[in-house]
């Protein structure tokens, strides 16, 4: 279900400048990341206090004291057996945003028959020794340009193959890894999630998006790291690596000639088009055994986004015109970066309306971090309610290598970003969705 979603929000922001959009207005319950006791109208257990529930607040009364009301706290009283009234408060984003609406295509009347992923380009390797051909990086993609998607989807940590050919990374290497130490763990199964996102495109919309993916362990390559890093100097898995980013550039340049692009109010021309680079995150610093938030990662970190922080709203009064993932887009007529990255039609948002609103065992499961209803990622990963790390500060994942290079069509080589644009984003999966069943994905 959430892979079906996660599509129609996809779909509708690669198409974000494309004509024949169906637009509407929302109207929803704000809801908030308070910590417990941090409500301010919700009265203590046995459903006493004041008759007013905060959206966002947390019910003490319903046993909940680690999970947020998603909005729900009329269901939450409904639980409870008190009835009680749900009021809408304010925030930056919600009146910096407040006449935006978010475009969407519903899927289409369409015949998908005859139309899959094609390989257009595969990287392999022959061992020596055993004779035995890997395939290390592929390219996927429609059989002609006239059937593409705008939409380039990237695996850099999903693949599972560990040649012996090639050295193992390893965690703390003097020469190659920062001070953080290097992360050799695969993001577990980004890879079949990204492969039943591609194939529900096309039979959605019966456009084929290309997919890059990276068949290599990541303890063999990191395709998500400079190429030091990332290979450690070993000769083939530095081949992988250039392979795995020309592919990337190459999808890109397709996508270019076949939709085209535009130039946006800064004279910043941008192709029609989105990198979706796909991730997956443990989260074991989080409560309920790993974070469920879809973590949306647009090179924007938590101090950033910290909406306690004096002028940090809208954010594109502190972030200049190269920071953050969507440059291009940041800066089209009427559109605003605070409402891009949290606002009613960014990434988050568009999976949390669709998602259904519910007391299950996880509510959070899949919502987005940063959206509409989770503004400030800062705030969440440090609330009690959600981050159970010893220090008090979860981690949130901002966006890597992969989306800061790929936002610049020539990505080796534009490290000034004067040249042409794509927009990028990173997704961080939970393990609610990673290690869900495929009907629940």
């Amino acid at each position: 279900m959430k892979v079906n979603l996660l599509i129609f929000a996809l779909f509708c922001t690669s198409s974000y400048i494309q004509a024949d959009e169906v637009k509407y207005e929302r109207s929803y319950l704000r809801e908030r990341a308070l910590p417990p006791g941090g409500n301010g109208g919700n009265g203590g257990g046995g459903g006493g206090g004041g008759d007013i529930c905060v959206a966002g607040s947390l019910s003490e009364e319903c046993g909940a004291k680690n999970k947020d009301s998603c909005g729900l706290c009329s269901a939450y009283s409904l639980e409870c057996g008190v009835d009680r009234e749900c009021i809408e408060a304010s925030t930056c984003t919600e009146s910096i945003c407040d006449n935006d609406i978010a475009n969407t295509r519903e899927p289409l009347q369409c015949d998908p028959s005859g139309l899959s992923l094609t390989i257009l380009k595969n990287f392999e390797y022959t061992d020596t020794d055993s004779g035995v051909t890997h395939s290390l990086v592929k390219l996927l993609g429609p059989s002609d340009p006239a059937l593409a998607a705008s939409l380039v989807i990237t695996v850099p940590h999903g693949g599972s193959l560990k040649p012996d050919y090639i050295d193992d990374r390893t965690e703390n290497d003097p020469t190659y890894c920062p001070s953080g130490g290097c992360r050799i763990l695969a993001d577990s199964y980004t890879k079949p999630i990204a492969e039943t996102l591609a194939n529900k495109f096309i039979q959605n919309y019966c456009k084929v998006p290309y997919l890059i993916i990276n068949e290599l362990h990541r303890s063999k390559m990191d395709a998500n790291r400079e190429i030091g890093e990332a290979a450690f100097g070993n000769a083939i898995a530095e081949s992988a690596w250039t392979k795995f980013h020309e592919y990337i550039n190459e999808a890109q340049t397709h996508i270019q000639t076949e939709f085209d692009t535009v130039y946006n109010e800064a004279s910043i021309e941008g192709v029609r088009g989105l990198v979706f680079d796909v991730h997956g995150y443990a989260g074991t610093d989080w409560h309920n055994e790993g974070s469920d938030f879809i973590q949306w990662g647009y090179r924007l970190g938590k101090d950033s986004l910290d909406q306690n922080a004096v002028n940090n709203c809208p954010i594109d009064i502190t972030s200049s015109s190269t920071r953050g993932s969507f440059t291009h887009a940041r800066q089209m007529p009427d559109e605003s970066l605070e409402c891009l990255v949290r606002g009613p039609k960014s990434l988050g948002q568009r999976f949390n309306d669709q998602l259904p609103l519910s007391l299950a065992s996880s509510m959070t499961c899949g919502r987005g971090l940063p959206s509409l209803d989770y503004p400030d990622p800062k705030a969440v990963a440090s609330d009690p309610a959600y981050c159970a790390d010893n220090d008090g500060v979860c981690h949130y994942y901002s966006g890597g290598y992969d989306v800061e290079v790929h936002e610049r069509m020539d990505w080796y080589n534009d490290p000034s970003f004067h040249g042409s644009h794509m927009n990028t984003v990173q997704a961080e999966l939970p393990r609610c969705i990673r290690f869900a069943t495929d009907e629940t994905r």
